[in-house]
């Protein structure tokens, strides 16, 4: 009998959670020299925050405590930095559970609520600003990005998106119907600034084909793409991850994107088009 997996408590949730720790952290602690350009204020949009539930005890396993403990720690220099955090959460089981947890917590607000439609206004989010992105969604045909979001996006704006490309059998979907995704990747390429670099990371030999987008300052870029391999090729194990850089690896990365949106078929048929041509 095949195992039930909640959603969000899958092995993919590590590096996942990594990820997010991860800029998140690095976002707030440039923030804290007053070297960064953003203007010392920080808040971050969770725009699938789910019930926030720890697992395996470790405190840091759900995106609403990783915001918790970002948004809250206090460390050298973190006077510097006002930050905030809106976590939003649609179903309002699920709702009751995160308000359980963290309801009343120090510069966090919960919002029983589809996030579609939000924007970084919407927050309060001021030009100078830095804003930071969450987007989780049980599959991509739920991805809660939309034209106005990304065209809100300040100059010192920062996503992580997760593209579950085939959960639930996706690519049984006509390709008519997955190209709203695809146009919502498109949307991230096209809104990049020129001192940003985008990601593209996914798990090698996953069947539901996770992969993440993740836009970064492109003076950490090349940092981060080794160091998200090697954390990848850990807790993915034993088939690791592939990640490309829209910067310096566009091939790649678009031939990567078009693997995750087309199947085999729709990509072989493609690729012969283009050798008829």
């Amino acid at each position: 009998m095949k195992k039930h997996i909640a959603v969000g408590k899958s092995s993919r949730t590590p590096y996942k959670h990594w990820l997010y720790k991860s800029m998140l952290g690095k976002m707030i602690g440039a923030a804290s020299t007053g070297k960064s350009p953003c203007n010392g204020t920080i808040k971050v949009l969770d725009m699938c925050a789910g019930d926030g539930v720890e697992t395996n005890g470790d405190p840091l396993s759900s995106s609403p405590a990783i915001a918790c403990h970002h948004i809250n720690s206090v460390f050298h220099n973190s006077h510097r930095v006002t930050r905030s955090a809106y976590l939003y959460e649609k179903e309002y089981l699920t709702f009751e559970k995160l308000t359980l947890r963290f309801g009343g917590k120090d510069n966090m607000t919960l919002v029983n609520g589809d996030s579609r439609g939000v924007t970084t206004k919407t927050i309060g989010a001021k030009p100078g600003d830095g804003v930071f992105i969450y987007a989780d969604p049980n599959s991509i045909t739920t991805l809660p990005v939309t034209d106005e979001l990304v065209d809100s996006f300040t100059d010192t704006t920062l996503f992580l998106m997760t593209l579950g490309c085939n959960v639930g059998g996706a690519k049984r979907l006509g390709i008519d119907d997955r190209r709203g995704w695809m146009d919502v990747v498109n949307m991230t390429l096209d809104s990049m600034k020129p001192w940003h670099d985008i990601h593209l990371l996914s798990l090698n030999r996953d069947d539901s084909q996770w992969a993440y987008l993740a836009a970064w300052p492109r003076v950490w870029s090349d940092d981060f793409l080794d160091a998200s391999i090697r954390k990848g090729n850990q807790l993915w194990q034993p088939n690791g991850v592939s990640a490309f850089s829209i910067r310096k690896q566009e091939r790649q990365f678009r031939s990567k994107l078009e693997e995750l949106f087309y199947t085999q078929k729709e990509l072989s048929e493609k690729n012969q088009q283009l050798l008829l041509a």
